[in-house]
């Protein structure tokens, strides 16, 4: 499963979801539970990237994957910081999607806005996460999770093509 999660840390820098060390991938292992170190960068991860969620050098996002592990069934979350999304959680406190994909996977997406770090945010992000398989944290980014990583992966990249076709249709309805 490590090889796996370092190809997705690939594809999400490939693809723009994160940037520098910003975001954080999680999986289930047997009984364990691994998570990235905290400031590691997911363009490069190795084998010595990941620790259990418990380790001090877990990321600090590592309550949030917790939360999602306990509420529902998911062996894999992902946490990522596409920019459209960014942008829309700031201006908006849900997200409804217009693209086809997003109607039909997700619909309404509420905009989570509790203080990061706090038991009410990582609380409020693993409910949305079990009613949708995604939640998205105002001026944080996306949460996904998946049976696998390539699902949440999935997933995180749907919800940012819809923010970005809500970006470009706000930008033309300017016009």
């Amino acid at each position: 499963m490590i090889q796996n999660a370092i190809e997705v840390g690939k594809m999400l820098f490939q693809s723009g979801l994160v940037d520098g060390a910003s975001g954080n991938i999680s999986f289930r292992e047997g009984d364990k539970i691994l998570i990235t170190k905290s400031g590691t960068n997911l363009n490069s991860l190795d084998l010595d990237s990941f620790v259990e969620i418990t380790d001090s050098k877990a990321s600090s996002d590592r309550l949030v994957h917790a939360k999602i592990y306990e509420k529902t069934r998911y062996n894999a979350v992902i946490h990522c910081h596409g920019v459209f999304n960014v942008v829309l959680s700031l201006k908006k406190s849900k997200i409804i999607p217009l693209d086809l994909e997003g109607k039909l996977y997700f619909g309404e997406l509420n905009v989570v806005s509790d203080e990061f770090g706090s038991y009410e945010y990582a609380e409020n992000i693993a409910e949305e996460v079990e009613a949708k398989g995604v939640a998205i944290a105002k001026a944080h980014g996306i949460y996904s999770a998946g049976k696998d990583l390539i699902e949440a992966f999935n997933k995180a990249c749907y919800v940012e093509h819809s923010c970005e076709v809500l970006y470009y249709l706000n930008l033309l309805d300017k016009l």
